[in-house]
């Protein structure tokens, strides 16, 4: 945004009589641009899509002799009130999120609640998948879920938590302190920074489950 603001008396007449002064957004509120209302709605018409698309798979599927395709609609079916129930704390945690401290602090309870249902849907999809191909991958399956569900409740909650206080961090400094004390907005962690840090944390995850399995 733009603020355009008056030149001082002593500009030449052939000088620019006007200078526009550029505010960055603040790369620490990615939620500053939504209203409650705005993300009600989306996190609505997302669910509304869904189960449009689920009623066109299910007429496609009874119009075609795709073994795969259907007993995929069928999963799809069977785990509709799952995905809509984490479709819907996505929501609930997307409109929190939208709040200023400290009414934003349940959001990442409900994201990691939603994260943990929905990576349950992709693990039962993968089931499927193998069962259907005979790839025998269900008993990795099934020791993996037993690392990554808890770990995934950890990673989206420490993840909200550290996007919520590193918000804190970055908020102006008082100005009733010093110039010499005050922290400058580069000592402020970057979104890189934090998804970095949260890159490694899911390399390392993953090194450890791997380790895991393969001393089982």
């Amino acid at each position: 945004m733009c603020i355009r603001q008056a030149a001082p008396p002593f500009i030449t007449p052939g000088a620019i009589p006007f200078s526009c002064i550029c505010k960055k957004p603040n790369p620490m509120k990615p939620h500053s641009r939504k209203t409650p209302l705005r993300a009600l709605v989306s996190g609505l018409l997302g669910i509304l899509v869904f189960l449009i698309v689920l009623v066109v798979f299910r007429y496609v599927a009874t119009h075609t002799s795709w073994p795969l395709f259907e007993g995929f609609v069928d999963l799809l079916f069977a785990y509709a009130p799952l995905i809509v129930l984490f479709s819907v704390l996505f929501m609930v945690g997307e409109i929190f999120a939208v709040f200023p401290f400290p009414f934003n602090l349940p959001f990442p309870l409900f994201n990691a609640v939603g994260s943990v249902l929905l990576v349950s849907f992709l693990l039962a999809v993968l089931k499927y998948v193998d069962g259907y191909f005979s790839t025998g991958i269900s008993p990795a399956l099934d020791v993996i879920a037993l690392f990554l569900l808890p770990f995934v409740i950890i990673i989206v909650l420490i993840a909200g938590y550290v996007s919520i206080f590193a918000g804190l961090k970055c908020q102006e400094p008082n100005p009733s302190q010093e110039a010499g004390s005050s922290k400058s907005p580069q000592d402020c962690p970057s979104w890189e920074t934090i998804g970095e840090e949260f890159r490694q944390m899911v390399a390392d995850i993953i090194r450890k489950v791997r380790n895991g399995i393969n001393k089982d």
